[in-house]
């Protein structure tokens, strides 16, 4: 009788990642690195295993979900700024593109515009709100409007060098940095708008500075707040998802983190609760430039850190 021989595969790292997720102060891989060594091994192993059929199917398959849910890939940190130098144009260096930015001693980096939100859907807007009974802001709202079309027009035509930043109505600050396809962002965030008063906070992804390329994640506040995710190529934008959200306009600080892992997995999460998981892969070539931009209101942004992987 020929004897067969059983592979059994190392499960000292199984064993060892399942009891080092057991323990509760250890929460993601990126915050200790002992437990992303053991991800890296189990890793290793899944391969291994799966390339020399030395394990059962579902056992595969089970390793690989542990190391997806507990991987962190965005391994260098690519650029980090709490704005406590006072100057947001110096280590890290923002290009403001437009409107007004100012590093607030307690806030962080704070913008206000007067401008409106841009519409969500084709509904008519209400005439009347509490917040716009004022004459003289209904005015300044009008010229503004005129101001920020004319300015989205002299943006189109005139190279990017030459143009100057918009005071008043809509701001946009930009860092420029080659920032791969493999990305986290995490934004620390506080939206200092009235309960329910509309509002448009965006942070951009893009491969040039017009932002006619790339991702664009908008939050909008007041009676309907939604989180969107856009995907951009040559100036057309198709929505990637949309979720609902609670209004964040609390004056709190807020947690934003969004990545984009190797296979184009795209997830969203707000202190620290997942609210977007979805794939694209869009985009083949690295992003150019990080972008904030605030459309209305007022908000303020307390540190930033940006994360690239392979």
């Amino acid at each position: 009788m020929s004897k067969r021989t059983i592979r059994i595969p190392n499960f000292f790292p199984i064993l060892t990642l399942a009891a080092a997720l057991a323990v509760p102060a250890i929460s993601a891989a990126e915050d200790n690195q002992e437990l992303q060594t053991l991800v890296d091994d189990l890793k290793t192993l899944t391969d291994k295993a799966r390339q020399q059929r030395a394990a059962d199917r579902w056992l595969l398959n089970a390793m690989e979900n542990l190391v997806a849910k507990y991987d962190w890939p965005w391994r260098d940190v690519l650029a980090s700024d709490d704005f406590s130098d006072g100057d947001f144009r110096q280590d890290p260096a923002w290009q403001l593109i437009a409107g007004e930015f100012w590093v607030d001693g307690r806030l962080g980096l704070h913008s206000q515009s007067l401008s409106e939100p841009a519409q969500r859907d084709e509904q008519p807007q209400e005439e009347t709100r509490e917040e716009k009974q004022d004459l003289g802001r209904t005015l300044l709202g009008a010229l503004l409007k005129e101001a920020i079309k004319e300015r989205r027009q002299e943006r189109e035509q005139a190279p990017a060098q030459e143009l100057e930043p918009q005071q008043g109505g809509p701001a946009e600050i930009h860092l420029p940095m080659q920032i791969p396809r493999v990305f986290a962002a995490q934004v620390d965030l506080s939206v200092h708008n009235r309960p329910s008063e509309d509002g448009q906070i965006e942070f951009g992804l893009y491969q040039n500075q017009d932002g006619s390329s790339g991702y664009r994640l908008t939050i909008f506040t007041g009676q309907r707040p939604m989180l969107e995710l856009l995907s951009i190529r040559s100036g057309r934008s198709m929505i990637t998802d949309t979720v609902e959200i609670a209004d964040l306009s609390d004056g709190q600080s807020h947690q934003l983190e969004w990545r984009r892992s190797p296979d184009g997995q795209i997830e969203i999460l707000l202190d620290g609760e997942q609210l977007s998981r979805t794939r694209d892969n869009s985009f083949r070539y690295p992003f150019k430039r990080f972008a904030i931009a605030n459309q209305a209101w007022d908000f303020a942004v307390q540190s930033v850190t940006l994360y690239g992987g392979q």
